[in-house]
């Protein structure tokens, strides 16, 4: 089966910018809109983690055979720092090894429109243990996947002062290639019309290779959101989404 590598990107299309003029003589400075990332994945964190130290296992935790998933909601600053950590859920014992550690964690600054803006996203660890009795040994990585959960969801506060949060798919199939196509490189750009009621209502071919074309339209026409909230009402959006198959480059 082909590899297929999705990348869509949501457009929140219902803010807009306003200039005000004084006077001929006198003229207010423009201000930008005010845009604030309310959430960012985790894996995107991860992906800019520039000094990390992870925690050690507590060994009274490591006695007492406990182990399992630590997750942080974490508030990174413009410069990378963190400076909130919140536990979601965790044992208390690797919660607090995990709190230590994140003192010294380290991001290179989230960009937005070229600016570095401070930003929520959610951090985890994964305890385990291999081995029993004295022989008992503690391991600790970084999360790669968290569950998704509704307030991390990616959203903006518009120059209006109003919240935004983008639509997120929570199903859908993948493209059903003929056989001629298997192993074959191509790419389909589409633009996407989802409706309030979170289905998908139009598809736009933007460009790509035709072989690839039909089997992908057809697929996404499948897809489910989560509809765009605009002040937490389901509005009508439109997103962009580029399917690519075949060999990475």
């Amino acid at each position: 089966m082909s590899r297929i590598r999705t990348m869509v990107a949501l457009l929140a299309c219902c803010a807009t910018m306003g200039f005000a003029q004084n006077s001929a003589d006198t003229q207010s400075p423009v201000q930008p809109p005010r845009l604030r990332m309310i959430g960012v994945p985790g894996e995107v964190m991860l992906g800019l983690v520039e000094r990390k130290t992870m925690p050690e296992y507590p060994e009274e935790a490591m006695r007492k055979g406990i182990q399992g998933d630590v997750i942080f909601k974490i508030d990174v600053d413009e410069t990378g720092k963190v400076v909130l950590s919140a536990p979601v859920e965790g044992d208390p014992l690797l919660v607090a090894a995990s709190v230590d550690a994140l003192r010294d964690f380290r991001f290179r600054p989230y960009l937005l429109n070229g600016a570095a803006i401070g930003v929520e996203s959610q951090l985890g660890f994964h305890f385990s243990l291999e081995g029993k009795g004295g022989e008992t040994k503690g391991r600790v990585d970084c999360m790669s996947s968290i569950p998704y959960r509704p307030e991390f969801r990616t959203g903006v506060v518009n120059d209006k002062g109003v919240l935004v949060l983008a639509p997120r798919k929570v199903s859908g199939v993948e493209p059903q290639l003929p056989p001629e196509l298997a192993g074959k490189s191509g790419s389909v750009y589409l633009t996407i019309t989802i409706g309030a009621d979170g289905k998908v209502q139009d598809v736009k071919v933007v460009g790509g290779d035709e072989p690839f074309i039909s089997p992908v339209v057809a697929a996404v026409k499948q897809d489910v959101y989560e509809p765009q909230l605009v002040d937490g009402k389901p509005s009508v959006t439109t997103t962009q989404a580029s399917y690519h198959f075949g060999p990475r480059h």
